[in-house]
C-alpha cells in the first residue's frame, strides 16, 4: 500500500479507537452520591468506638441523623439519650449535605472511673438506654450496641498482688537566671508583699473593718484532707478518687510523684495507710519547696 493511501485509513483507525473509548467511559462513568431518601423523612444510625474498652478509657458514642430537607427542616430534629454510670465529658452536633440530604453528626465523649463501672472479673457489659429522636409530634428510637468494658487486673494480679512503682528518672535543672541572686531577689519582693499586707490589715482594724473573709484552702491541701478522711472512715472509692485528682495535680509538679499516687489509686488490692501517709508527707516536702 502506497503513503498516500497508508495516511487515511491511519487516520479512521484513530477516529474509531477514540470512538470506542467514548462508548467505554460512558458505559462505566461514576454513580452519583445522591442517596434516596426512605420513606420517613429522618433515619439514624448509632455507633460506639471501642466497642471493647479496658476500664478508665475513654468512649466516643456517635450518631449520624440523615434528614429530607424537602420534607423536614433538620434544625427541628431533637436527640436525647443516656449513658448511666458513664459521665459525659463534652458534646458535639454538626450539620452537613450530602447527596441532597441532610446529615446531623452527633458525637459524645465518655468515660467512667466510677466504681460502678469496674469489671467485678474480667469484663463487664453496658448497655445505654436508647436514642431517641423527636421532630414534630413524632417520635425515633435506636439501640446502641452493647459496650463491653475489660479489666485491667488479670487473675495472677490478683493471686499475688504486687504494688510497681516506675523509678523516678533524674530531671537535670537548667536555669536561665542565677538561682541564688533570683531567690534573694524573690524574698525582698515576698517582704515587700508581707509589709503591704500587714499594712492594709492594720488600716482595716483602725476603721473598724469586718472580720477578713476565710481564704480557700489551697488544692493540695483540699486534696490531702479528703485523703485522710476517706482513709479514716475506710472508703475506698472515695479514697481513690482523692489519689487521682492528687494524682492530676502533681503532673505539672512532679511528674513521678504523679505516677506513683496513681498506681496507688488503682492498685488491685487498697492501698495501706502507711503508704498513704508517706505519700501524703512528700506531696507537702513537694509543694512547700
Amino acid at each position: 500500500m502506497s503513503a498516500r493511501r497508508l495516511f487515511p485509513v491511519a487516520g479512521l483507525a484513530l477516529l474509531a479507537a477514540l470512538a470506542a473509548g467514548f462508548v467505554v467511559a460512558l458505559l462505566h462513568r461514576p454513580a452519583g452520591t445522591t442517596v434516596r431518601p426512605g420513606p420517613r423523612p429522618v433515619s439514624v444510625r448509632a455507633s460506639l468506638s471501642p466497642r471493647e474498652p479496658q476500664f478508665g478509657d475513654a468512649v466516643t458514642a456517635s450518631a449520624d441523623v440523615v434528614v429530607d430537607p424537602h420534607r423536614l427542616d433538620p434544625r427541628s430534629v431533637a436527640v436525647a439519650t443516656g449513658f448511666a454510670p458513664f459521665r459525659v465529658v463534652s458534646t458535639t452536633r454538626t450539620l452537613e449535605s450530602a447527596g441532597g440530604l441532610s446529615v446531623i453528626h452527633v458525637q459524645w465523649r465518655l468515660r467512667c472511673l466510677e466504681v460502678a463501672c469496674v469489671p467485678p472479673g474480667g469484663s463487664k457489659t453496658f448497655r445505654f438506654a436508647p436514642l431517641r429522636l423527636s421532630y414534630g409530634r413524632r417520635r425515633l428510637t435506636s439501640s446502641w450496641p452493647a459496650l463491653r468494658v475489660g479489666s485491667r487486673v488479670a487473675a495472677a494480679d490478683l493471686r499475688r498482688p504486687v504494688l510497681d512503682v516506675p523509678q523516678p528518672k533524674p530531671v537535670l535543672s537548667d536555669y536561665r537566671l542565677p538561682p541564688r541572686a533570683t531567690g534573694w531577689t524573690l524574698l525582698a519582693l515576698a517582704a515587700l508583699l508581707a509589709l503591704g499586707g500587714a499594712a492594709l490589715l492594720l488600716r482595716a482594724a483602725l476603721h473598724g473593718a469586718g472580720p477578713a473573709r476565710r481564704r480557700e484552702a489551697p488544692p493540695f491541701e483540699t486534696i490531702l484532707h479528703e485523703l485522710a478522711a476517706a482513709s479514716s472512715n475506710g472508703d475506698t472509692g472515695r479514697r481513690r478518687r482523692a489519689l487521682e485528682e492528687l494524682a492530676r495535680e502533681l503532673e505539672p509538679l512532679d511528674a513521678p510523684l504523679s505516677a506513683e499516687s496513681r498506681v496507688l489509686a488503682w492498685a488491685p488490692p487498697d492501698p495501706g495507710a502507711d503508704a498513704i501517709a508517706e505519700l501524703a508527707s512528700r506531696v507537702r516536702t513537694v509543694v512547700e519547696r
